[in-house]
Formats: C-alpha cells, structure tokens, sequence
C-alpha cells in the first residue's frame, strides 16, 4: 500500500515537473534575445545558407545540366541580395530584432516561393 501511494506521489511530482517544459513550442531551439552579437548572427545565416544550399544542390542533380545551372545562379544571385542585408545588420558589431526581420524580409522574397500561405478559400480579404 505504501509503495503505491509513493508510487503516485512520484508520478505526480514527474508529471507537474514535465508540464512546463512543453508549454511553449516544441522545444528544439532557444528564442533569441536581442540585440545578437554580430559574429553570433552571421553564423546563424551562414548555418541556414549552407542547409539551403544542400537543399538546393539535392535538386539541381535531378535537374537537366541547363535548368541546374539556371537554379545554381539564382540561388548564388539570393545569397548575394541576403548576405548584402546581413553585412548592412552587422556593420555596427551587434543586430537588432528590426534588422534581423529585414533579414528574414529579404530571405523571405528570395526564397522559391513554394508556400502560398493566405491563397486559398478561406484567405482573408484585403
């Protein structure tokens, strides 16, 4: 009988314990706090270009040698226009969360353009 009832009130404590920690998204990163270090941010892009990059090339092999080609440079020309955004965020050593949102902005239409978040019957009106 004793076991049981420490058995419960263990399980209760884990249970209130493990509670909290889901409370907030999936828990696979931390939220960033602003402003960044400079050097901290640029890596971050730098993480995500070169995973996009892998992204890309793991296409472009299933493409013809032209339209590979064709992608390779539109990519390189986007990397170019994000990496103009970051050294223009980073030029005074620290990053704002208004200049990493022009980041993202700038990431955001250069990016392929597969969503089409707000298309669909139920978008809103504007």
């Amino acid at each position: 009988m004793r076991s049981k009832i420490l058995a419960a009130v263990v399980f209760a404590a884990l249970a209130l314990v493990a509670v909290p920690s889901f409370a907030k998204g999936n828990g696979n990163h931390a939220k960033a706090n602003f402003p960044i270090p400079a050097a901290e941010f640029k890596a971050k892009v730098d993480a995500r270009t070169a995973k996009a990059k892998t992204r890309m090339e793991a296409e472009a092999q299933k493409l013809p040698a032209d339209q590979a080609k064709a992608l390779r440079d539109k990519f390189d020309a986007g990397t170019a226009q994000i990496n103009a955004e970051v050294a223009k965020a980073t030029a005074d050593g620290s990053v704002t969360k208004d200049e990493a949102k022009k980041v993202h902005e700038v990431a955001k239409s250069v990016g392929r353009g597969g969503h089409h978040h707000g298309k669909g019957k139920r978008a809103k009106k504007q």
